[in-house]
């Protein structure tokens, strides 16, 4: 593994030096490094389509992750109603707010362990405790399997004395789907998770925005295998069902949202999509484009300020609302 990766950074880099001696950088703000970063990730994502999906799971998982932060949250192995868990608790956590993340993956990949990094930088930017699941994935386990998963884990924690409102939802891509379909569930059930924040979220899967063709070149991954990864995890249902393609659901009644997206990468037009009619149907929506990102900015905190600066602006939109919910928790009134 470790030789091929090496193999794919310096093809990589003969790219990004080549390409930046005929045209210059990518983006304005796109250092060298940064630009081979990306160059690497397009080339692992088309590596990715061709292999088969257990065997994808597995190098993930064995792949070395930056320790930096995890080394800084004490790290607990959990079980929330038979979904396997794992918190991430900052130092002098709040003591009641609760962030339940949702990793992505297109539904088919990642876990608690390639996450582990971005869960632990945001309990550190929120001061809240985060506990990712490992839900089950695609093509083995297809819609509804994860949402059934996500809401067996909010109602364990709801069983171990936490609120609704003292719990946030948070995912990436295929996760920020799933955190928005889960609180859509939770809307129609009569209690919400406080707000949910969503990184780059995948909301519609017939990948048909602008944006999906006009930053192909910007961003790591293709809408061909976007597409692809799509219907192994829908299977038979379409994929504009608002039930997978949550930019299409009903959207009166949400909860606060926020809504993260990068202006270099595919799914931009699906996330400023989202908050307009969230903000039509009176829905609290905080917007936060990062400026010459690719997907999934937070990830690349280590790479670029502006992934840092996403991870800091997670951090305190989840610290301010869970700890108005604790406020409000804690007023004479409050019963």
């Amino acid at each position: 593994m470790m030789l091929r990766l090496m193999k794919m950074f310096g093809l990589a880099f003969v790219e990004t030096t080549t390409e930046r001696a005929r045209r210059g950088p990518a983006r304005p703000s796109w250092g060298f490094g940064f630009e081979w970063v990306v160059r690497f990730l397009r080339r692992d994502f088309a590596y990715v389509l061709d292999r088969p999906y257990p065997d994808v799971r597995a190098e993930l998982d064995a792949r070395p992750y930056s320790q930096k932060a995890v080394r800084r949250v004490k790290r607990m192995d959990d079980t929330l109603k038979g979904v396997p868990a794992v918190w991430f608790e900052p130092p002098g956590a709040a003591s009641r707010g609760v962030v339940l993340y949702l990793h992505g993956g297109s539904y088919l990949f990642g876990s608690t362990r390639t996450h582990a990094d971005l869960m632990a930088r945001l309990a550190l930017a929120s001061g809240a405790r985060v506990v990712g699941i490992d839900y089950r994935l695609a093509p083995e386990h297809r819609y509804p399997a994860q949402l059934e998963d996500a809401l067996a884990a909010f109602d364990a924690l709801i069983e171990r004395g936490h609120a609704p409102g003292e719990i946030a939802l948070a995912g990436d891509s295929a996760g920020g789907n799933l955190a928005l379909v889960t609180q859509l569930a939770l809307r129609d059930r009569g209690a919400q998770a406080r707000c949910a924040a969503l990184i780059s979220p995948w909301l519609d899967l017939t990948a048909s925005s602008a944006s999906a063709i006009a930053n192909d070149s910007t961003d790591y991954g293709t809408r061909e295998g976007l597409l692809r990864q799509a219907r192994d995890f829908a299977g038979a249902t379409p994929l504009d069902d608002p039930r997978l393609s949550p930019l299409h659901a009903r959207l009166e009644g949400l909860a606060s949202l926020f809504i993260q997206v990068g202006d270099a990468e595919r799914l931009h037009d699906e996330g400023q999509e989202l908050a307009r009619r969230a903000r039509e149907v009176g829905v609290d929506v905080t917007l936060d484009v990062l400026r010459d990102m690719p997907h999934n900015g937070p990830v690349l905190a280590d790479f670029h300020p502006e992934g840092a600066r996403g991870t800091d602006a997670l951090g305190a939109y989840l610290r301010a609302r869970l700890s108005s919910s604790a406020a409000a928790a804690t007023r004479p009134d409050a019963a």
